[in-house]
């Protein structure tokens, strides 16, 4: 069994339990497709991620680092419809939060005051997905979170800095340089494609690590679940997503190439809180295609 077929083995564990998959790097033999393919390892908890097509962040991300900061560029292309926003958000976890001993999420630290390039971010309530222990759409609030609508005002290839305040007092900054604008050429939106014929993929935009997510879609309950993380090994603006990997997915029919051109870091902070904080900026553009 080649490597590819091991990753697409990891996700149908995946899909019927297994949650964490061995620590292994699986690559794609066929070094022509310009991509590495490795399973979407889950958090072994109740924690319920944010989505991968809306934060760019892998759910394992997610809980592994102590806070984050990303200021994102998103755009939904269905084919019809297409939508674009841009955000940053801050979290800094304070403590877990455990509801009949299992995880579900992590406290959010007030941390006080946080501008994005001298603008004040909004403080609001920190929501917590419960659903995974009640079986419905339960949410909880535990803490804060800060947020910043960046729809009008992102602009690529431009530093931005955070700035935490306390108490009148500067405690930390936070810096990065968002990438360059990302432009997906193909496959467009509302895509038919067979699983038995290699998927060619085009692109535009640098300056950062470039990522294909593949997830399966749910259209009546509008939501993603993703599977295999394509890293791309050269950043030129094309590769292939082979047959032999399409064919291995699924039998659902819809799905969301997230395509994530990301510059990120790791930043560790002493206070309010001590641990690793993420930083990240990113285009992050989704393609819904059909694979029949």
């Amino acid at each position: 069994m080649n490597r590819l077929s091991c990753t697409l083995l990891w996700m149908a564990l995946l899909a019927t339990g297994c949650r964490q998959p061995a620590d292994v790097e699986l690559v794609d033999d066929d070094r022509s497709s310009n991509l590495e393919a490795y399973p979407v390892a889950l958090p072994d908890t109740d924690f319920v991620a944010s989505a991968i097509d809306s934060t760019g962040v892998l759910p394992d991300d997610q809980v592994r680092f102590t806070g984050s900061f990303v200021i994102n560029a998103v755009t939904w292309d269905a084919g019809g419809v297409t939508k674009s926003i841009a955000y940053s958000r801050v979290f800094v976890a304070d403590s877990a939060i455990r509801v009949l001993g299992r995880l579900i999420g992590f406290q959010g630290s007030d941390v006080g005051t946080v501008t994005l390039n001298g603008a004040l971010m909004f403080k609001i309530a920190h929501r917590v997905s419960a659903a995974k222990i009640f079986n419905r759409d339960s949410v909880l609030i535990h803490g804060v979170e800060y947020l910043a609508d960046l729809t009008d005002s992102y602009l690529p290839d431009h530093q931005y800095t955070w700035l935490v305040t306390n108490r009148l007092v500067p405690v930390f900054t936070v810096s990065t340089e968002t990438p360059e604008r990302l432009s997906v050429i193909s496959p467009k939106g509302g895509t038919i494609h067979l699983r038995t014929q290699d998927l060619p993929v085009r692109w535009s935009g640098g300056k950062g690590k470039m990522a294909i997510i593949v997830s399966v879609h749910d259209p009546v309950l509008k939501k993603t679940r993703p599977l295999v993380e394509l890293r791309v090994l050269t950043n030129n603006g094309r590769a292939v997503i082979p047959a032999k990997l399409l064919t291995l997915l699924p039998s659902h029919t819809t799905f969301v190439l997230t395509f994530v051109l990301a510059n990120r870091k790791e930043t560790l902070i002493l206070q309010p809180v001590s641990g690793k904080i993420l930083a990240q900026a990113a285009f992050v553009y989704n393609t819904f295609i059909e694979l029949r």
